[in-house]
């Protein structure tokens, strides 16, 4: 069991970088991106799979309160790691994207994995 979740958790973040570094256009590098994705996704990715997903709410209402919370959470946390030179509105729009892609494509890269 463990090591799905840890599958899950290494696709998400793989699949959230590349987003996050097009939405810093160059202003960040890679590595302080991978960082930041990384560290926020460390706090809320298990927070979203154990605490929201195994909620016992309907899935739709488990996954949007889900959505939410991981795209406000990283975005604050991008916002207060790489500092507060962009809106938050800004942070906002490139979680959104990064945790929509890998909300999209992470379950077809597992059903094609597992």
């Amino acid at each position: 069991m463990i090591w799905h979740y840890a599958w899950l958790f290494f696709q998400s973040n793989a699949l959230e970088i590349p987003v996050y570094y097009a939405f810093y256009r160059g202003r960040v590098p890679l590595g302080r991106t991978a960082l930041a994705a990384t560290s926020s996704n460390l706090i809320t990715h298990p927070i979203v799979f154990f605490g929201f997903m195994s909620s016992g709410a309907s899935i739709l209402a488990s996954i949007l309160a889900a959505e939410a919370f991981a795209i406000a959470g990283e975005a604050f946390l991008h916002r207060r790691c790489l500092g507060s030179t962009r809106s938050l509105s800004a942070y906002l729009a490139a979680s959104a994207a990064a945790n929509l892609a890998s909300w999209q494509l992470g379950p077809l890269l597992s059903y094609y994995t597992f």
